[in-house]
């Protein structure tokens, strides 16, 4: 085998190409000679792969690199080669001769030979060859041939020469090419069938990546809309990602002249026909460029062929897209503001009858041609609507607001536009956005002469406050008051119906509005307002049918907002039932629905928060994982980001990624409600070592008068993670003191417990959870009802509590049963850090453990709290050594933290000094 490779983590979105080169030298080594290609676009990061790879060697590993001129055929014959024979020969020392044909190279190897004659080149070749095998007999030698597509022939022909007879293992060629560009495609075909080949295709970075890219050039975590505007512009090539990280709206000038290089090169028809394409915009039907151009058929097709042969163009469709957009946009700045304006005219005289109302206005609005602009931009976002792109809807009104003229006819004022572009944003998760306009909205009504209209729009700002920060309700009631107390009247029962839905989770206050929604849905036969009273009302009654007919009615409106909202109470239902399994079927359905119909984004991020929860309760983690990664790819609102956030921070936890954990956690300001972040940021704080700020967070939690307001089963989870720290810190800790403020902190759990009902056997299960571990007592219990609900990782945590309790009551047999199927659990879900404390509990220990008295002494400080620094000071030690030591103890015991030592040290009496310590 070779030697260890340690992969840099600077290199962003290559790890498996990495791992795959690390594979195929492997092979070199242990099988024969082995063929690497990594086939990649211009900018892709074929060389800074081969770089990274190079780094990740030891010194076992020779790496020679050689690279293709761009003159090609022109240039220098076999011009990597020399490059990689200067390396083995001049630096590397390869041990000279008789090489006559290479002496003509490098005269240091001796007396040259005859002429480049046709035998002279086959014993060039075969001197390479054993050059090269003589190096490889030493110790793994990697070739890397970069830029295949500009190799001249005699190059080409000596790498399949070399690959045909090399024979030596521990010989790696790695071959780096354009796929579009290779002059030699029999080459790399033959290379391709090699039984020890190893084909790798560099694909552009996905949004996460180049999120990855830019944190790691900026030094900081660049924000949501950067990492959107950068992945548009850059197509995700690495090369252009770099260049933009810092870049304005227009094309970097570090990049322009060679994106404009080949476009430069062109024959000016050519040249010309990429102008036109370049204002299109983006993507451009044949048919409509052939219509700008003024031209078709033959003569076009062959402008065309060269651009794709080129690599300029790419066909897409019935069309033609540039193979960046970063070659469109630099195309298009080089146009002068004349020709930009007079091909814009072109397109919107052609475009005039064709229904694309979106790209009519964007031409016109180039042209200058604002009312034509504007009413094709009102009739694009009604176009977009009825297809379900809200996102392209809120754009387009956009466009409208900014060209407004009242002198258009639209068939709307203003205020009309502001609401329209409000209720968008709504559907698009634009939420911020939306409360603009909804404001804009607000200073134009008068609200004592339209009533009605100013409660709409107060209405919309309200549902965009309260997903956006969770502040509604003061809108509502607002409107409400706006409005004449009419029982009959629809608009009421629909505020009164958002306004209960806001209030929760807490249930007493959202009550009488619900049931008034409901009342007034049913007499005015409004389906909206009777759906909306349904599902509060079956959910805080936990009426699994008054959803049922909710759905139903939504269906029927085909409301698809309303029927986003179903399966969110369907999910809560279900998971405070227990039922894990129905709870994710209607969150998963429920996503599916919103990406079919544009809310993936908005609604679809709130249900992917919902499936997660289940997810993770039902054990099924790595789709939990997969779930919230793919929401949060999606970019969400603030509010359903940090949901989704908590979420990934709870389940990196539970899986022992403290790092991870902590970045979600800090990345966390407000998740809509304060408890499952009080959760979290509890629960890592002991993982963390420090019970103490645990106790601290959890003090904050009960001195909340929400605690108490919102469902038992959302406050539950979070007065368990308290009795956790409580276990933690007497873990950690020994004196009459702790003791007092641990037993004051478990009563104040106790009474806070008290004072919630119970919301259903998942609830029930957190109650019995909660008891038994500030009693220390009900294990047994506890274990049972998690098995009942199937719901592993807890039942795991109760029965390790139960085998605790068990071994200090003298119950080994019952302690080692339980030991056994939680250790199981433990594994089979990934679940590392209980898993590390279910076999550090069921070790057989020595009575010292192997600890020597050094090392006690140690151990009893670690226990203390103390730091490393501490510790030495107390020990009159260097700080190095006190860390030594606490390597060692950590080892020795198993442990993977200093808590978990402090841990075992006070279980298992290990914490007493040998010897009396001196301050």
């Amino acid at each position: 085998m070779v030697a260890q490779r340690v992969v840099s983590p600077v290199i962003v979105g290559r790890s498996e190409e990495l791992s795959a080169l690390a594979a195929a030298l492997d092979t070199a080594v242990e099988q024969g000679p082995a063929v690497a290609l990594v086939a990649g676009e211009a900018g892709i990061g074929k060389s800074r792969l081969l770089a990274e790879f190079a780094r990740s060697l030891g010194p076992g590993v020779r790496v020679v690199e050689g690279a293709c001129a761009e003159l090609g055929s022109d240039g220098l014959p076999y011009a990597p080669f020399v490059t990689v024979l200067r390396r083995l020969i001049r630096v590397e020392g390869a041990l000279p001769g008789p090489y006559h044909q290479l002496a003509r190279w490098f005269p240091e190897l001796g007396e040259a030979g005859g002429p480049d004659t046709e035998g002279g080149r086959h014993r060039l070749y075969e001197e390479v060859l054993t050059l090269v095998e003589r190096v490889a007999a030493d110790r793994p030698l990697v070739v890397a041939i970069e830029d295949l597509h500009w190799a001249d022939a005699a190059t080409r022909e000596l790498l399949g020469f070399l690959s045909r007879n090399l024979t030596q293992a521990g010989v790696l060629l790695v071959i780096t090419h354009r796929p579009r560009e290779t002059g030699d495609g029999p080459l790399l075909s033959e290379l391709s069938r090699r039984p020890r080949t190893t084909t790798l295709r560099l694909e552009r970075l996905d949004r996460r990546g180049v999120g990855r890219q830019l944190a790691a050039i900026l030094g900081a975590e660049p924000d949501t809309a950067a990492v959107s505007r950068v992945h548009e512009r850059s197509d995700g090539n690495p090369l252009f990602v770099e260049a933009l990280a810092r870049a304005g709206g227009r094309t970097p000038d570090s990049l322009r002249d060679v994106l404009l290089y080949g476009p430069r090169s062109l024959p000016e028809p050519a040249r010309e026909l990429l102008r036109m394409a370049s204002a299109a915009g983006g993507r451009v039907g044949h048919r409509l460029l052939a219509e700008v151009a003024g031209q078709d058929g033959a003569e076009l097709d062959a402008l065309l062929r060269e651009l794709v042969e080129r690599s300029l163009l790419v066909t897409a469709g019935d069309g033609y897209d540039f193979r960046h957009a970063l070659i469109r946009q630099a195309v298009y700045e080089d146009l002068l503001p004349g020709e930009r304006a007079r091909l814009h005219e072109r397109y919107a005289s052609a475009l005039r009858e064709s229904g694309a109302h979106a790209e009519l206005a964007a031409h016109a609005h180039a042209a200058g041609d604002r009312e034509l602009a504007l009413s094709a931009a009102y009739l694009a976002a009604d176009q977009a609507r009825r297809a379900y792109a809200y996102e392209e809807q809120v754009r387009m009104l956009g466009q409208v607001l900014h060209l407004w003229n009242p002198g258009v006819r639209l068939g709307a004022d203003r205020i009309d536009v502001l609401t329209r572009a409000a209720e968008a944003c709504m559907l698009s998760g634009d939420y911020a956005r939306g409360v603009d306009y909804a404001t804009a909205g607000l200073a134009e009504v008068d609200e004592r002469r339209e009533p009605e209209r100013a409660a709409r729009l107060l209405e919309h700002r309200g549902r965009l406050r309260h997903r956006l920060e969770a502040t509604g309700v003061a809108d509502w009631e607002r409107a409400l008051r706006l409005l004449p107390a009419d029982p009959g009247s629809v608009q009421r029962g629909r505020l009164l119906g958002v306004l209960a839905m806001g209030l929760l989770p807490e249930v007493d206050r959202a009550r009488e509005p619900f049931e008034e929604a409901l009342a007034a849905g049913r007499r005015t036969g409004d389906a909206t307002v009777t759906i909306r009273g349904l599902l509060g009302v079956g959910s805080m009654t936990g009426d699994l049918r008054m959803l049922a007919q909710a759905r139903t009615l939504a269906e029927r409106l085909d409301n698809h907002d309303l029927l986003m909202t179903v399966p969110m109470y369907e999910a809560t239902l279900h998971t405070r039932a227990g039922d894990q399994h129905h709870a994710i079927e209607a969150a998963r359905a429920g996503i599916r629905h919103a990406r079919r119909h544009g809310l993936g984004r908005s609604r679809g991020a709130e249900l992917a928060g919902y499936a997660g929860h289940a997810l993770i309760l039902a054990g099924r983690w790595d789709e939990a994982a997969a779930v919230l990664e793919e929401s949060l790819q999606e970019d969400p609102p603030p509010l359903s980001r940090q949901a989704l956030r908590v979420l990934a921070g709870y389940l990196s936890l539970l899986r022992g990624d403290v790092s991870a954990a902590a970045d979600a956690a800090a990345a966390v300001t407000h998740s809509g409600s304060l408890f499952p972040r009080h959760q979290l940021l509890c629960l890592l704080a002991v993982a963390q070592g420090n019970p103490e700020h645990a106790d601290l967070l959890l003090e904050r939690a009960l001195a909340d008068t929400a605690l108490t307001r919102i469902y038992s089963s959302d406050a539950r989870p979070v007065l368990v993670a308290g009795a956790l720290a409580q276990q933690a810190r007497l873990a950690c800790g020994t004196g009459e003191n702790l003791r007092r403020r641990v037993a004051a902190r478990q009563a104040g759990l106790a009474a806070a417990d008290a004072a919630l009902g119970v919301d259903g056997p998942l609830d029930r299960a957190w109650q019995l959870m909660l008891r038994a571990l500030i009693e220390d007592d009900g294990w047994d219990d506890t274990a049972t009802a998690w098995r009942e609900l199937r719901q592993p990782y807890e039942l795991a945590l109760a029965l390790f509590h139960g085998a605790r309790t068990a071994l200090a009551a003298g119950d080994r047999p019952g302690a080692t049963a339980r030991l056994g199927e939680a250790a199981r659990l433990a594994e089979d879900l990934g679940a590392a850090p209980l898993a590390r404390e279910i076999a550090l509990l069921g070790r057989p220990r020595s009575a010292h453990d192997g600890l020597t008295a050094r090392e006690h002494d140690v151990l009893a400080l670690i226990a203390a709290g103390l730091s490393n620094r501490q510790i030495a000071a107390r020990l009159h030690i260097s700080p190095s050594t006190a860390g030594v030591h606490v390597s060692h103890i950590l080892t020795k015991l198993g442990a993977a933290t200093r808590t978990e030592a402090a841990a075992i040290a006070f279980r298992e009496g290990l914490a007493e000094p040998r010897q009396p310590l001196r301050d």
